[in-house]
């Protein structure tokens, strides 16, 4: 590092540095295997090394796990460099005593004879709060100066340049806790400054990037050979009945405690909780272990302070905490953790998992105990929760693929090779999904070009081209006129961003502007050459694949003499459905909205040539939709006419509702993933809205709907909780739902909500109904069900007028008679009948590779004087198709939907009620941590023996085609029925 003669003549602690220079010591027996330990000499080799080449290129990671020693190395660095004064920013108050009390000592380097003995300890000095200009300069005497993000809050950037300027160095340690805000301002002030972060985990809690090239990385992977971490046990309880969850962890944990104690282990055991009520309740759960000291502790509980220095002491063996004893808090001791409530996020998993994992010889190996049913969780930490898992590896594997993610978003802007790509890619653009394509032969793609870029009144700031050609990138600003004053005065900043893509394999050149046209044919003109606009019919391409096609808006271009082009949105689209088909208008423009694989998607384009999604996102996002558009483009097989024709239509209900109404179904709005956090409020009681449904829309009068709002009370009893009331109204439509109240983003009258989201309903005919607008494709409108789909049971003596088997497992019935002749086709049946449920039977497997889950919906017979006889009775398909209609919300809902059906057998199973009818609770869990990676597809059953072969009519066969060609239409499976002879 440069030397600094006025700190070397005014400061004895930096002059004893510079004379007694630092020793890279390695441990042998020479000096009895003390010595730096791998990860920190290759820390500080590689620091060095870039401080001595490029300390100017801005901020620097460095990644070395907890209990690798990254406290010394931060030391070692200061001293190596030397640095004549440093400034750390630490994120608590406990790191920072402890960072201070290790500097202060030099203890562990003069341990390893790194240093000799008139090396002097660092003056420090501690930033507890805001300090003025003056206060600052009286800091001028420290050799290491300390603060948290929390005491620089408040600093002014006049405060912060008074601080920058007598600092040589910048240190973040534990980087990734420090918000980006308050990383920005401090980086801002020392900018002219090498900045060196330290961290265990690069990837911040706040979800932000962490800025800063990783120059070294000492991967989990290593510590755990080098022997800094010892091997982590994992010992699992497996408990879905909540109401003895906690007492199997806690029974298990003590277990451990016991014999590592009685082995002479002096182990202490963590008990972690995600609230004070919870630690609370968990502390009275360990109390009941009374030959074994416990103590809780959380940041409101009275003595805390004296707390701390007693659980220093060993005073306790078992320490209830809620985010307590973390960075900061060195106690080795700690060995055994009882998991209560897990952390759902790898970078706090990790630093929880340091804490208990470190190396001493007096004592043993780190356990962890945690109920492993039904934990919520992302895919990165499930893997945690499965039998038999192996948490030396996982949190190895985890922390490596974060640590990769960090990486390769690093190298997406090393492929840019000038300032100007990683510029840009810092200001974290998110471009409109949209571009105008172009046909272009490779050799007239000229991305070197974008060097000679001119514009009219625009000045170049940024411009790059990715290594592989195949990306221009490239921002320009210009000041332009305020369209209120005709003045030269004041003026507009406007910045503009350019991309250009070149699909190769394709052939096909894609450009966005967030400008005008004739930017962007001035941008394309420069870095290509005879490109031919894609345009006309094959733009409409795009909207290929989309099922239940809605068209949002259309711009209509028209050959007459005084209307030349028109616009429609909404539902005036309906007035001009047949000049699409008849080809007497020229489509101008297209948006519309439906079901791309099962999930929801949308497509714009026009006669001019632009494509376009409503959505924006990262440039990689805009790239890698690019690749799928450039498919759709090229493809001549696409029949632009076949996707017009069967788009949907709508008109509206005017006066009378229609016949044929068979079921209702809550909005769209309400997702699965938010169901079961909403409630519908009836005076002072609250439901949640898995305990309720919709029952059949019933006409009271021709502009009055009636939907009843069903809750289950219990496994046999259904009770009607009110009445929601739909009435049309003079071009319009209105929702009377009584006193009901929901709660989404707030509590709001459900008649509200339900006026801004309609009911869906379903009509006999295929089409169906929100508020007071029918909508309909003439694809899917009176399809009778496929005759082949059709498979005749003979139920023999079973009561088919009994529909469910109940908790006592009555097999008399329709759903009983299912589960036995299904039996032996699957691993897996769950008995899933109630309010809420996905089918009355789940039915799973898992192989190869692939989940797949059969969903049966049952419905029995109505018998008259106590006789069930099956027949030709339309009514008979009606709630049984809605019920089947609505379970296709499943598609592509992967972990969801197991989560749904282990959370309904964890409440029902307190009741006595054991859902599993076939295979464990616990297979359920491990097809739902499969579900993150595996495939999985979704079979659909309606089971109506009230039907006959003999007497089917078409009348039933279009109801039931309904159901069909709405399945179809989203999830590409067929609807197979089973019925009575």
């Amino acid at each position: 590092m440069p030397f600094d003669p006025q700190m070397y003549n005014s400061n004895a602690v930096y002059q004893s540095w510079v004379d007694h220079p630092f020793r890279f010591v390695e441990p042998s027996d020479r000096n009895e295997q003390r010595g730096l330990r791998r990860p920190q000499l290759g820390a500080l080799y590689t620091l060095l090394a870039h401080l001595t080449s490029s300390s100017r290129e801005g901020p620097v990671t460095v990644v070395m796990p907890t209990g690798t020693g990254k406290t010394d190395t931060i030391a070692a660095l200061l001293l190596a460099g030397p640095f004549p004064r440093t400034f750390v920013i630490v994120p608590s108050d406990a790191l920072r005593e402890q960072i201070s009390g290790s500097l202060a000592m030099l203890k562990n380097l003069r341990a390893m004879a790194a240093i000799c003995a008139e090396v002097k300890a660092p003056i420090i000095r501690k930033i507890d709060t805001r300090m003025t200009v003056d206060q600052i300069k009286t800091l001028n005497e420290a050799n290491v100066i300390i603060a948290t993000p929390q005491a620089l809050q408040n600093f002014s950037e006049v405060e912060l340049e008074a601080l920058a300027s007598f600092c040589s160095h910048l240190i973040f340690d534990e980087a990734h806790h420090v918000a980006a805000h308050t990383w920005s301002k401090v980086r801002a002030a020392f900018d002219a400054k090498p900045c060196i972060q330290f961290t265990a985990t690069p990837f911040r809690e706040d979800k932000k990037s962490l800025d800063g090239k990783i120059i070294y990385q000492y991967a989990l992977r290593d510590a755990q050979a080098d022997g800094y971490f010892k091997e982590i046990e994992f010992h699992p309880v497996r408990e879905y009945n909540p109401l003895f969850a906690d007492v199997a962890i806690a029974k298990k944990a003590v277990e451990l405690l016991r014999a590592d104690l009685a082995d002479g282990r002096d182990h202490l055991m963590m008990v972690r909780a995600k609230s004070q009520a919870r630690a609370k309740k968990l502390y009275d759960i360990y109390k009941e272990f009374d030959e074994i000291p416990s103590i809780l502790i959380h940041s409101k509980v009275k003595n805390k302070d004296e707390i701390l220095k007693d659980i220093k002491l060993k005073k306790y063996k078992i320490i209830v905490c809620v985010d307590m004893l973390g960075e900061g808090f060195d106690l080795p001791e700690l060995k055994i953790a009882a998991i209560h409530d897990q952390h759902q996020t790898p970078a706090v998993t990790l630093q929880f998992i340091g804490r208990l994992t470190r190396v001493n010889d007096n004592l043993g190996t780190a356990k962890f105990v945690a109920n492993i049913a039904n934990q919520k969780m992302g895919s990165q930490m499930a893997a945690l929760y499965e039998e038999s898992a192996d948490w030396s590896a996982i949190i190895r594997e985890v922390s490596e693929e974060k640590i990769d993610r960090e990486i390769l978003r690093e190298e997406f802007a090393e492929q840019f090779d000038d300032q100007g790509g990683k510029s840009i890619l810092a200001l974290n653009p998110s471009p409109n999904i949209s571009a105008r394509a172009y046909k272009l032969r490779r050799d007239d793609w000229l991305p070197g070009n974008i060097q000679y870029f001119s514009g009219f009144n625009e000045d170049v700031e940024f411009y790059s081209v990715s290594d592989k050609k195949n990306l221009v990138i490239l921002v320009t600003r210009a000041d332009v006129s305020v369209p209120w004053a005709n003045t030269s005065e004041i003026s507009n900043v406007v910045w503009v961003l350019y991309l250009a893509y070149y699909h190769e394999k394709k052939a096909t050149l894609f450009i966005h502007c967030s400008g005008d046209d004739g930017q962007a044919k001035n941008f394309r003109s420069l870095i290509s050459k005879n490109a031919q606009l894609i345009a006309g019919e094959k733009t409409f391409r795009t909207l290929d694949g989309l099922k239940l096609l809605k068209l949002q808006n259309v711009g209509l271009s028209r050959n007459q003499k005084n209307i030349r082009f028109t616009m429609h949105v909404g539902r005036d689209i309906n007035s001009i459905i047949g000049d699409l088909e008849n080809n007497t208008a020229i489509k101008s423009n297209i948006f519309a909205a439906g079901y791309l694989d099962g999930e929801k998607s949308n497509a714009g384009c026009s006669h001019k040539g632009k494509i376009w999604e409503m959505d924006s996102g990262p440039i990689d996002d805009w790239v890698n939709w690019c690749d799928r558009v450039a498919i759709k483009l090229n493809d001549d097989t696409i029949d632009v006419q076949n996707i017009i024709n069967n788009v949907m239509r709508s008109e509206q209900i005017v006066n009378t509702w229609p016949t044929g109404l068979f079921y209702a179904d809550w909005p769209e709005s309400l997702l699965i993933e938010n169901e079961s956090k909403i409630v519908i409020k009836s005076g002072e009681l609250s439901y949640n809205l898995l305990d309720l449904e919709l029952g059949c829309p019933t006409l009271a009068s021709p502009t009055e709907l009636k939907i009843p709002l069903l809750f289950e009370k219990n496994s046999d009893e259904k009770i009607i909780l009110s009445i929601i009331t739909l009435r049309l109204v003079k071009d319009d439509f209105s929702y009377s739902c009584g006193d009901l109240k929901i709660s989404v983003q707030g509590e709001i009258n459900l008649s509200d909500y339900l006026y801004e989201n309609p009911i869906k309903l379903l009509k006999q005919d295929g089409s169906m109904v929100f508020g007071n607008y029918r909508y309909y494709s003439p694809a899917t409108l009176n399809i009778l069900l496929p005759q082949r789909l059709l498979t005749v049971w003979d139920w023999k003596a079973t009561k088919i007028q009994a529909e469910s088997m109940r908790r006592d497992r009555d097999l008399d019935t329709v759903q009983g008679f299912t589960f036995q002749k299904i039996s032996e086709k699957y691993t897996i049946i769950f008995n899933d009948d109630g309010a809420g449920e996905i089918a009355d039977l789940v039915a799973i497997n898992v192989r190869g590779g692939v989940i797949e889950v059969d969903l049966y919906h049952c419905k029995y017979c109505v018998a008259k004087d106590g006789i069930a006889t099956p027949g030709g009775r339309v009514d008979d398909t009606y709630v049984v198709c809605g019920q089947t209609s609505r379970s296709t919300k499943w598609m592509h809902s992967g972990e969801a939907l197991f989560n749904r059906l282990i959370g309904r057998y964890q409440k029902s199973i307190v009741s006595g009620f054991d859902r599993m009818l076939k295979g464990k609770i616990d297979d359920v869990d491990l097809a739902r941590h499969k579900s993150v990676d595996h495939e999985m597809i979704l079979g659909f059953y309606i089971v109506q023996p009230a039907i006959s072969r003999a007497q089917i009519t078409d009348e039933q066969l279009a109801v039931l085609g309904t159901s069909y060609t709405y399945v179809k239409a989203i999830s590409g499976s067929d609807l197979n029925v089973i019925i009575s002879k």
